[in-house]
C-alpha cells in the first residue's frame, strides 16, 4: 500500500513533534519533512514533493495565509490548515479555505480527536478530484439574472469538502432582489460559521449572517446555521423560522448541522415551494432530502463531478433519483434564480 506523502508546517515545535509522533504510527502517512515557518517551507516542499501539506494559520515571517499563496505558485499541492479557536484565527481560516486550502483542523481540545479527524481530512485531501478555487479578491459577476416566477419560498444550500469557495462563487451572484430567505448548511467546526458568514457578507449583494434560535427567515437574506446544532426549518403563523437546538447526544459520523435534516423539515414544511441544492462534500448527507424535496414537487440542483472537490454527497443525491439537475459550479446561481 502507498503511503500519502505528509509536510508538516507549524511555528510551535512542539505541535510538530506531537504531529510527528501521532501520524508516524498511521500506515497510511509518511512524514518527508517540516518547516517552522512559511518562508522556510516554501524552500523546502519543492525538494520533498509532499502528497498533501498540513500548514499552521498563524506564524512568524510569513504566514499561513501568505504562505499558501505563494505556495499555489511554485508546487500546487493539497493543503489543510491547522488553526486556533481564536476570533482572528478563524477568520484567517476561512480565507485560507477561499484561497485554495481544501480544509481545516483545530488544534484546540482533545489531541486523539484532533488527530483522528486530521487522519480523515489528509486522505480526503489527497483523493480530492481538484483543488478548490482560487479567488483573486474579486467579486464574482455575471449577467443580470433573470428570476423566474414559480413562487418558491425558501432556498436550502448543502455543502461540506470544497464548500466555502463553492459558496462564494454562487452567493454573490445572486441579484440584491431575490426574494426568498436562503439556508446554509455547511459543514464546518463549531466557531466557523459565523466568520464564514461575514465573510461571504463582504462580497455579496445580499445580507449574510450566522442565523439564531427561532429566528424569523426574512426574504434577501442569507443564513448560515451554526455549526455544533441542530437546525431545521419550522413555520410560526404565515413566518419560516429557524429551529436551532443543542444535538441531545452528538452520534459518531453525524453532522451538526445535518443537510439532511434541514433538507427533510423544509420539505414538510414549504414543500414544492423549496429549492434544494446540494455542493462539493465527502459523505452522503444531504441525498434523503434532496429526494424528499423533489418527491414534493420542489426543485433540485447538484453540483457536478468535474467542479466538485469531492463529488461524494452531490453524487449520493443523484444515486437516488433526488436531483433535477446537475449543473457546473458557474452556472449553479442562475439555476437557482430562474426557478425560483
Amino acid at each position: 500500500m502507498s503511503r500519502y506523502k505528509l509536510f508538516i508546517v507549524d511555528d510551535s515545535a512542539l505541535i510538530r513533534l506531537r504531529l510527528k509522533t501521532s501520524l508516524a504510527l498511521s500506515p497510511e502517512i509518511q512524514i518527508v519533512g517540516e518547516a517552522e515557518n512559511g518562508r522556510e517551507a516554501l524552500q523546502k516542499i519543492p525538494l520533498v514533493k509532499p502528497d498533501v501539506v498540513t500548514l499552521d494559520v498563524e506564524m512568524p515571517v510569513l504566514d499561513g495565509l501568505s504562505t499558501l499563496k505563494e505556495l499555489s505558485k511554485v508546487y500546487p499541492v493539497p493543503v489543510i490548515m491547522l488553526s486556533s479557536l481564536t476570533t482572528h484565527g478563524a477568520k484567517a481560516t476561512i480565507e485560507a479555505l477561499e484561497n485554495g486550502a481544501v480544509d481545516f483542523v483545530t488544534k484546540d481540545g482533545d489531541w486523539n480527536k484532533v488527530i483522528a479527524e486530521l487522519k480523515e481530512k489528509i486522505k480526503i485531501a489527497v483523493l480530492a478530484k481538484k483543488q478548490p478555487k482560487i479567488f483573486t479578491g474579486d467579486v464574482p459577476q455575471s449577467k443580470n439574472l433573470n428570476l423566474g416566477k414559480n413562487g418558491r419560498q425558501l432556498v436550502v444550500i448543502g455543502a461540506s469538502t470544497g464548500g466555502p469557495p463553492a459558496l462564494r462563487e454562487i452567493i454573490p451572484r445572486l441579484p440584491q432582489t431575490f426574494p426568498v430567505p436562503i439556508v446554509i448548511i455547511q459543514h464546518i467546526t463549531r466557531g466557523f460559521s459565523k466568520p464564514l458568514a461575514e465573510q461571504l457578507s463582504r462580497v455579496s449583494r445580499l445580507k449574510v449572517k450566522e442565523a439564531e434560535k427561532d429566528e424569523q427567515l426574512l426574504p434577501g437574506t442569507v443564513y448560515v446555521a451554526p455549526a455544533g446544532y441542530t437546525f431545521k426549518i419550522a413555520k410560526h403563523g404565515n413566518s419560516l423560522t429557524a429551529k436551532i437546538i443543542e444535538p441531545v447526544e452528538h452520534l459518531p459520523a453525524h453532522f451538526y448541522p445535518s443537510v439532511d435534516e434541514a433538507m427533510l423539515s423544509a420539505a414538510e414544511v414549504t414543500g414544492s415551494k423549496t429549492i434544494g441544492v446540494l455542493l462539493t462534500g465527502m459523505g452522503k448527507d444531504g441525498a434523503l432530502g434532496m429526494k424528499a424535496i423533489k418527491e414534493r414537487g420542489g426543485y433540485t440542483i447538484a453540483q457536478d463531478e468535474e467542479t466538485s472537490v469531492v463529488y461524494g454527497m452531490p453524487k449520493a443525491a443523484v444515486d437516488i433519483g433526488g436531483v433535477s439537475r446537475v449543473l457546473p459550479l458557474s452556472a449553479i446561481a442562475e439555476e437557482i434564480a430562474a426557478n425560483i
